[in-house]
């Protein structure tokens, strides 16, 4: 009996450290359609690469002066590899891709999961813009949630 109480409180309790980010173990494992039509992969990764997975919508208010302020740092956001996922259709995609002229950074790749939710649940999302960086080494550094400063989260992923 006492086995089982403590088996059901352990459960629990990596239950709970999950829903806060502390168990994701690595980078959701993702399949979005980018707006070139091709198929990105979370194994398409470049190894030994920092990477920003941003969970996004294009009718967002906060995605997009978060998507506005981004752009403003072409050179420091070089060497990260950004994914920007949405589950909105595609063509809604393309129309952010072009508005905030994504296509000028070959290190972004923007795309939608359809309704899959992979993402999303992987996450547990439940505000946008949702922001997971992880470092070289494939490892869950940071997750952002600071929805009206939009200047600070671009810090904060610039810095890293």
């Amino acid at each position: 009996m006492k086995r089982i109480l403590l088996s059901i409180l352990l459960i629990l309790s990596l239950a709970q450290s999950f829903a806060k980010g502390d168990g994701i173990a690595g980078i959701a494992h993702f399949k979005i359609m980018m707006v070139n039509n091709q198929v990105f992969t979370y194994s398409q990764l470049k190894k030994n690469k920092p990477v920003v997975l941003i969970y996004f919508s294009p009718s967002c208010e906060h995605c997009q002066k978060f998507t506005a302020e981004l752009v403003k740092h072409k050179a420091a956001l070089a060497e990260k590899q950004i994914i920007m996922v949405a589950y909105e259709p595609l063509d809604e995609v393309k129309k952010f891709y072009v508005t905030y002229g994504l296509a000028a950074y070959p290190n972004i790749k923007v795309g939608t999961e359809g309704y899959s939710f992979i993402v999303q649940q992987y996450y547990q999302i439940q505000r946008f813009p949702f922001i997971a960086i992880y470092n070289k080494n494939n490892q869950l550094e940071k997750i952002l949630a600071d929805y009206g400063q939009p200047e600070k989260l671009v810090a904060t992923i610039v810095k890293l």
